[in-house]
């Protein structure tokens, strides 16, 4: 396969950004091997959260996000001309973007590991601080108050399911 063929199967579409206005990375997959045909995912890399954009059907989509605090890894495969990185969150979600430029996938892969990096031991520069871990509530109405905190975040993708009944477990303990 010459680098024309895979360019036009294979690339994707990636710009860097403010982080304030528009997402520091953002990335309109493949269209072809992002998997979807007519209605590519677009991948937006902010300064607390990777957000995943996709089209289902006429006027159905979906974002979902992962928040650097819950990264569990980030790989990077790379080919000749392209480079493929997936995040994997702690729930088990995974945000895959395929046929990255190649010179981009380094910057972004080292932004990715820089920012969960920063999670784990911190607030992200920039980014909002993030939430502290949930602590026993003394009264009933403050573990109502965390209960409904808790599944806004998992209706807004923030928490995945798995996440959502961890710290509901966490809580009611």
């Amino acid at each position: 396969m010459s680098d024309n063929e895979e360019s036009s199967e294979h690339s994707g579409e990636g710009k860097f950004g403010d982080g304030i206005k528009e997402p520091l990375y953002e990335f309109k997959a493949s269209r072809l091997k992002g998997g979807r045909l007519l209605t590519p995912n677009v991948i937006r890399i902010w300064p607390d959260r990777v957000e995943e954009y996709e089209h289902h059907a006429i006027r159905k989509k979906e974002t979902q996000a992962i928040r650097y605090a819950q990264v569990a890894q980030i790989k990077m495969s790379k080919g000749m001309v392209y480079a493929e990185i997936t995040v994997e969150s702690t729930g088990g979600h995974v945000i895959t973007m395929k046929g990255v430029p190649k010179k981009d996938g380094e910057k972004v892969k080292t932004m990715l590991d820089q920012r969960a990096e920063e999670a784990r031991h911190g607030a992200v520069a920039g980014a909002p601080a993030q939430a502290a871990p949930v602590q026993q509530a003394p009264a009933a109405a403050s573990m109502a108050d965390e209960l409904i905190k808790l599944a806004k975040l998992r209706d807004d993708g923030i928490l995945t399911e798995e996440e959502f009944a961890q710290q509901k477990a966490n809580l009611m303990k």
